[in-house]
């Protein structure tokens, strides 16, 4: 898995396969999940982190 953080837009994104999106879907609101052609998930997306974690500051990964 491959986390990665962008302060700038609030977003934290979780690469679980290295598969070509076909298609993203929003799971909840402001939870976006990508799938592959085959409907296999591939990626999350979380966006204002900030509100979702108040007490838990998210750091950019290195």
């Amino acid at each position: 898995m491959k986390p990665e953080f962008d302060p700038l837009a609030d977003a934290a994104h979780f690469e679980i396969s290295n598969a070509k999106v076909a298609v993203t879907k929003e799971i909840e609101p402001g939870v976006m999940g990508d799938y592959d052609a085959d409907g296999h998930l591939v990626g999350v997306e979380v966006l204002a982190n900030s509100k979702r974690c108040a007490n838990a500051p998210l750091r950019q990964s290195a």
